[in-house]
């Protein structure tokens, strides 16, 4: 890079600069933590361009540097670093074990083989990153009810949740129930599955993914104008709806679990009961709604079924800037306790530096995570969830 000078991140980053994103377990959702990094997380992607403005050309532009002239990648060098952080002795790469100790002595050697110079601002390769590491158990179940009839879901198979809240217990108790669709308020695409309802102090149960909404010019596909087509927005994210939820004051977030919309089994989104790593904010989270979860379709349907509704019903209508919320008549009860625990958690960081004089101070910043699930239940009786291959989300 003769212009500009790239830094290279690593932290949970890989100096392969591509995620491990990873794992016997196709793990999009259900990371043993989250990416420990200093920057704060947009509440949604850069907006897309509204429907009503003309598209830009897809031409792509001729690169400065001739493709030709640029270094060969080496398919057989990556290969070889995936199978050092992926093998056994890495343990799986779990924040705060001796699988991170492993992860980033070996992403700083290899940055220092490549002649990359410390890019933390002690001039050091390492940035500590202080994480708490939270793991929930059920103490009261997930129970709905209306009037005399009662649903209770079995916690695992029929409902994962966690808080993010650093305190010793989080809980909700009879708050009343609300489908709100997709869970999303998007201006640029006149979206909003919130209109003319208030949720503070309510659980909300959403749909995963961005509302599919079809192509005007051919109904069998998704309108590349309205959140992105088949490119998933950040409305589309697991991550989104429960920050939205908090942003409306929720007292709950669950979002219904289906294996296609998700890009993943509902085994991914049980490894959510590990223990899990966040960035410990002023508030001590408590911003965050009480309760975040995920439920199984199955259970949806039968949610619904005693608020009265049919769920294929409500998930069609979903698909419509005209939806309204759908408030169930249920209430809601849960109670979940936390272990908890701090770590200094690292982030390895590396950069190379360029000649231009003009643009010496601008960086290039590229990252991914080392990190993965560690050890956990055996599968196929192997506990150690090497995390060397992964799937997108959609």
């Amino acid at each position: 890079m003769h212009t500009i000078r790239a830094l290279v991140a690593a932290s949970l980053a890989a100096f392969v600069l591509a995620s491990f994103a990873c794992s016997r377990k196709e793990e999009p959702a259900a990371s043993a933590s989250q990416p420990a990094s200093t920057a704060a997380q947009p509440a949604a992607s850069p907006a897309p361009a509204p429907a009503s403005a003309a598209q830009p050309s897809t031409a792509l532009p001729a690169p400065a540097v001739p493709l030709a002239s640029l270094p060969k990648i080496d398919p057989q060098r990556v290969l070889q670093h995936i199978k050092v952080m992926s093998s056994n002795k890495f343990e799986g790469r779990a924040p705060g074990t001796n699988g991170e100790e492993l992860s980033v002595a070996y992403i700083e050697t290899q940055f220092q083989d490549l002649k990359l110079k410390p890019g933390n601002p002690d001039g050091t390769f390492v940035q500590k990153v202080p994480l708490v590491g939270i793991t929930a158990t059920n103490t009261r179940p997930l129970t709905f009810v209306k009037g005399s009839q009662a649903l209770g879901l079995k916690w695992k198979d029929d409902v994962v949740a966690w808080t993010k809240h650093v305190a010793d217990s989080a809980s909700i108790a009879k708050s009343d129930v609300i489908f709100a669709g997709y869970g999303v308020e998007a201006p640029e695409f006149n979206w909003n599955d919130f209109k003319d309802v208030e949720v503070k102090g309510k659980t909300i149960v959403v749909l995963v993914n961005d509302p599919p909404v079809p192509d005007p010019a051919d109904a069998a596909k998704l309108d590349p104008r309205t959140f992105g087509g088949k490119a998933m927005t950040y409305y589309g994210r697991w991550t989104y709806k429960f920050e939205e939820g908090a942003r409306k004051g929720a007292a709950a977030v669950l979002i219904v679990h289906e294996a296609e919309r998700a890009g993943y089994p509902f085994s991914v989104v049980q490894g959510n009961l590990n223990e899990k790593f966040d960035i410990v904010t002023p508030d001590k989270n408590m911003g965050r709604v009480n309760i975040e979860g995920w439920i199984t379709t199955e259970a949806a349907r039968k949610l619904f079924a005693l608020g009265g509704q049919d769920y294929d019903a409500l998930k069609k209508k979903a698909v419509s800037r005209d939806f309204t919320p759908v408030p169930l008549s249920v209430q809601a009860t849960m109670s979940i306790a936390n272990k908890l625990r701090t770590i200094e958690s690292r982030n390895v960081v590396a950069k190379l530096e360029g000649s231009d004089p003009a643009l010496k101070d601008e960086y290039v910043a590229y990252s991914a995570h080392w990190d993965h699930l560690g050890v956990g239940a055996p599968v196929k009786g192997d506990s150690i969830y090497n995390g060397a291959r992964g799937r997108s989300p959609r």
